[in-house]
């Protein structure tokens, strides 16, 4: 049975998606109205996502921060709230327009997650450390989301189409090769090196559970990562010398997109039951990582496609300053570093000595925090000291956002003192 602090958040969930899609007519009609109506729905649904999280404040008599429905929400929160001020500070609503798909998508998230009020707080998380630990590293990735949709816009933006050039054809072609050749004959190699990948993996058609596709998804899973590190190397090494377009760029902006939404829609598909990762094997997030890879096929293309396919009106649309997109990249992680530090690493320290007597355990939402740290870490002293901007910290920035979620659920797959978030 919903609860009042559930409905209030569909409300929001609603308001967002409906500020989402009126940001996106935005990009074809550039009518000022539109985007007007845009910003107010997303500044309207703030009201009811608040009174939701002060709702379930209330009915649990503690700080609504003790799952991950309530991190992804306060997360999607604060990412509404930088919009705004973004828009309103630069008078740029075309960044509405791609960071309303990332506060969309945290929804959607977070709408599958379990909603359960928590009345009696295990143990660990009874302490006021939990309000600092949670609410600051929440905050911080919210700043971080932001960061990442500006980093998207850049790298669109900074591509200078040539229509005679061969290289988008080439880098299509690469990445065929890199994340959909190289995957199955991957696949097939291992098994003719006898290496088993066990899986209970059930896939379910029309009702009807379908076995024996879990060990051909950990396959492609294993190779997704390859794929991801040897494709860059490989467009440097062949394409990017003979590119003055920086199409490379856009190319993983566009990729890492279609990327997040075969990811969404993986989970809307495991929390359907329309397949069942296996229980307690080593190998379940590969299996995971290959039906990300399996979808991620299609969207690609159809990503590519509506990007490509219209002689590059839309790219032709994005009228932003490189070195102000560069700018407020920047800004969102400097808001997002200290919030990130304090909250995640510092008060999670503390917190973990309180609980379990032990500053650092080596837990695996530890060991991911503090990889992320690191990350913002270099990622602010190559810009200070190496004077990394533009593509590079665009670039950076996206990939934070990609460590950030996968140390968010990273939990479901590998457990540990923060399974019950």
């Amino acid at each position: 049975m919903s609860t009042l602090d559930v409905k209030l958040f569909y409300v929001a969930f609603w308001l967002y998606f409906a500020g989402f899609i009126a940001f996106s007519l935005y990009i074809t009609f550039r009518k000022d109205q539109i985007w007007r109506i845009a910003a107010r729905l997303m500044a309207v649904g703030l009201i009811p996502q608040t009174a939701a999280i002060i709702t379930r404040w209330l009915t649990s008599e503690h700080v609504p921060l003790s799952n991950m429905y309530e991190y992804m929400s306060l997360m999607s929160w604060m990412a509404v709230i930088l919009l705004l001020v973004l828009i309103k500070k630069y008078r740029r609503p075309l960044v509405g327009s791609f960071i309303s798909p990332l506060v969309f998508m945290l929804m959607v998230t977070a709408s599958l997650l379990p909603k359960d009020v928590s009345m009696a707080l295990v143990p660990a998380l009874q302490s006021y450390w939990i309000t600092i630990h949670v609410t600051l590293a929440a905050l911080g990735s919210g700043a971080f989301v932001v960061a990442c949709a500006v980093g998207f816009i850049y790298l669109m933006k900074i591509h200078q189409r040539q229509p005679k050039s061969t290289i988008p054809g080439k880098t299509l072609k690469l990445w065929a090769i890199c994340f959909i050749a190289f995957p199955v004959v991957f696949y097939f190699l291992l098994r003719l090196f006898g290496f088993e990948l066990k899986s209970d993996l059930q896939i379910a058609f029309g009702g009807i559970p379908v076995t024996g596709w879990g060990s051909f998804l950990i396959g492609l899973g294993l190779a997704t990562l390859l794929a991801g590190i040897g494709m860059p190397i490989l467009y440097n090494l062949s394409l990017k010398k003979k590119d003055s377009s920086h199409f490379g760029s856009n190319f993983f902006a566009i990729s890492i997109f279609a990327l997040l939404i075969a990811a969404l829609i993986a989970g809307l598909l495991n929390t359907g039951g329309i397949f069942t990762l296996s229980e307690r094997s080593p190998l379940r997030i590969f299996e995971f990582f290959g039906m990300i890879l399996i979808l991620y096929w299609p969207m690609m293309l159809i990503c590519y496609s509506l990007l490509y396919s219209s002689k590059g009106n839309f790219l032709n649309r994005i009228d932003f300053n490189l070195d102000l997109l560069d700018e407020i990249n920047y800004k969102a992680i400097t808001i997002g570093y200290p919030l990130y530090t304090v909250g995640a690493l510092f008060a999670g320290a503390i917190w973990a000595e309180k609980a379990w007597g032990s500053f650092w355990s080596w837990d695996p939402k530890e060991v991911g925090s503090l990889v992320i740290w690191l990350f913002y870490s270099g990622f602010l002293h190559a810009r200070f000291q190496r004077q990394w901007k533009g593509p590079k910290a665009a670039i950076l920035a996206v990939f934070g956002l990609l460590m950030v979620i996968l140390s968010f659920f990273g939990n479901y797959f590998f457990g540990g003192a923060h399974s019950y978030t």
